[in-house]
């Protein structure tokens, strides 16, 4: 996970102890999982984009 998922995941937990509303706990819940699924994504595009770079075969 980069630095900027970490942080916002960071302000989403602050922001989510605050809230007093189950609806918003959710939502902030469900934002977060989203972060989390992004940043993985993330790292398996640039992961899968590095090693159709570095195929010697295709060269």
């Amino acid at each position: 996970m980069d630095e900027q998922s970490s942080w916002l995941i960071d302000q989403i937990n602050q922001l989510k102890d605050k809230q007093v509303k189950y609806e918003d706990r959710a939502f902030l819940s469900a934002l977060k999982q989203v972060v989390i699924e992004q940043s993985t994504r993330t790292d398996q595009i640039q992961h899968e984009l590095d090693g159709r770079l570095w195929n010697h075969d295709k060269w």
